[in-house]
């Protein structure tokens, strides 16, 4: 399979979240008619049927290829009970990726569906994998859950919400096994679920790649020093690559945080309008938008952080995440 003739891209949902999966992929669409070939593999955690015409109208309209494939049938007969504790089976569907992909395709693109995407994605698809199981970016998360899968702290933990995944390696290696007794040894309970488990397990197999590729909702909110400081992170990526990410991301992540979702009502995230362009293309284009779905003290924080000097939201946001971590 030639790199440059095929873009093998999975997205994963259940119903609810269908129509962020189609508006996301008609974004990548727009944006990578270089590919003379795009397949779509789309991992159903319960999708209904009008909505699965509605993705299937958007592939046919860019002429591209999509696959459903069945969550529920991809795990039958897999050990999943954790004890007493019950997962979602959606939140950890990237975990098996290896096994649901077909064996002619050796390397995939995750994609969360909250993620639109604004440009050629070549270069990212393109990256090397030579010894290494996931090329993403790293995340703003701090080093306590990085102990709590056992990472050390100066170690890469990447966001796996848009994360190149060698196929080839995850079945050779037997990745699938491995996430699962993972998983098990936390009785259930990983920190940010398959991310976590992905993490934990490829720990320094993970090539790190520019944040233009996932530019998050903090790197909107905060400098680079400031994340660094307030996720008690020694190292991150510097200013100047923050600065090129928000001027030109290829894929934009909308991921929870001070600024709110796009398609919620007093969202000040400042690329709202790449998702609401790319929603009126789809044919979801007469939802009007959701409303504030923010606890209340992430609203109130939100207005307090811009409103008081720096040093000291940035410290008071350092010490409610301190108050996150007691007890667990």
């Amino acid at each position: 399979m030639e790199l440059k003739q095929k873009l093998c891209v999975a997205y994963a949902a259940d119903d609810r979240y269908t129509k962020f999966l189609g508006i996301s992929m008609l974004s990548m669409f727009q944006s990578n008619k270089d590919f003379p070939e795009i397949v779509v593999f789309i991992l159903d955690c319960g999708m209904k049927e009008p909505n699965k015409e509605k993705l299937q109208s958007i592939a046919k309209e860019f002429k591209r290829e999509i696959h459903f494939m069945s969550m529920a049938a991809a795990v039958t007969g897999l050990e999943l009970n954790m004890g007493s504790r019950k997962i979602s089976i959606a939140s950890y569907a990237r975990l098996f990726l290896a096994s649901i992909i077909p064996d002619s395709y050796n390397r995939i693109l995750y994609l969360d569906c909250d993620t639109i995407v604004r440009d050629n994605l070549m270069d990212f698809w393109a990256v090397d994998l030579e010894d290494y199981l996931v090329a993403g970016v790293r995340d703003t998360v701090d080093s306590f859950f990085l102990k709590k899968i056992g990472m050390k702290p100066d170690e890469y933990y990447v966001n796996a919400g848009t994360i190149l995944i060698n196929l080839n390696s995850w079945r050779k290696e037997g990745l699938e096994k491995k996430f699962i007794n993972f998983i098990r040894k936390h009785n259930g309970n990983v920190p940010h679920h398959d991310q976590g488990t992905i993490n934990g397990v490829c720990r320094n197999r993970k090539r790190i790649i520019s944040p233009r590729f996932n530019a998050t909702a903090n790197i909107y909110s905060f400098t680079a020093k400031t994340i660094k400081h307030i996720y008690f992170l020694d190292s991150f990526y510097t200013q100047e690559e923050l600065d090129e990410a928000k001027r030109n991301p290829a894929i934009i992540h909308f991921t929870t945080g001070l600024v709110g979702r796009p398609w919620e009502e007093n969202c000040t995230h400042p690329m709202q309008a790449e998702y609401l362009k790319a929603a009126k293309a789809s044919p979801w284009k007469e939802e009007p938008l959701q409303r504030d779905t923010r606890k209340l003290s992430v609203k109130l924080f939100s207005s307090f952080y811009r409103h008081v000097p720096l040093f000291v939201s940035e410290n008071v946001y350092r010490f409610l995440s301190l108050l996150t971590h007691v007890g667990e």
